[in-house]
């Protein structure tokens, strides 16, 4: 294969680079946290010449921006997602993503970033939360129309409680906990809150673990 550098103008640019370059950064971001993520780190990490970086991404914030970005894609590219998703496309959906080792540690480390680097946080809003949020907010006004929440609910709270549930579960949750289990969790928010649903997950995954069934922050 003919090197990057010498392809010629026009052409499109080497995916396989694309590729290692974004989980680098990932890998970065979820070691050591935003700071820990600099172009020639992450070229290091890739294999790749630091041009080959700076050709993509201008600053250290273009790079994270787009490494999260691509990793919140590869998880929903999975899933068959309707145009109007309901309760059980939202469980499944942050189920897988939660069930993810990796996926955890890179979240935990973005807890942060709203505080140390409001700016790259707020491009990164830009960039994939705004659109994120809009989503489950639909979600939960739909759910109001439907019957499935009640007609005074606070429709702002309930979307911030799905939220912090989150990061509850990041927090006190092992990262190993199997999807199914995170699914139940999930639920039990959902129903929690006041959503009114069919699904009965059992208790049996979070006994199997030895965790108590009520557990969440302190716990």
């Amino acid at each position: 294969m003919r090197d990057e550098r010498s392809r010629a103008p026009g052409r499109p640019r080497n995916t396989e680079a694309d590729g290692a370059v974004l989980g680098a950064a990932l890998d970065l971001i979820a070691e050591s946290g935003v700071e820990g993520v600099s172009i020639e780190q992450a070229a290091k990490r890739a294999g790749v010449a630091r041009t080959t970086v700076y050709r993509r991404y201008a600053t250290r914030d273009d790079l994270v921006i787009a490494a999260l970005v691509a990793n919140e894609a590869a998880v929903l590219v999975s899933f068959q997602i309707p145009e109007h998703p309901g309760p059980a496309d939202l469980v499944a959906t942050w189920s897988a993503g939660l069930s993810v080792p990796r996926a955890r540690r890179l979240l935990r480390r973005m807890m942060s970033v709203p505080r140390d680097h409001p700016e790259l946080w707020a491009a990164f809003r830009e960039a994939s939360i705004d659109s994120r949020d809009e989503s489950v907010h639909d979600l939960v006004v739909r759910a109001q129309e439907r019957g499935e929440l009640a007609p005074d609910a606070d429709l702002e709270m309930v979307q911030a409680l799905l939220t912090g549930a989150v990061a509850v579960h990041l927090t006190n949750y092992p990262d190993d906990t199997p999807a199914e289990e995170v699914a139940e969790y999930f639920w039990r928010v959902l129903r929690t809150i006041g959503f009114r649903t069919t699904a009965q997950p059992g208790r049996a995954g979070r006994e199997r673990r030895g965790l108590p069934v009520n557990a969440g922050v302190g716990a």
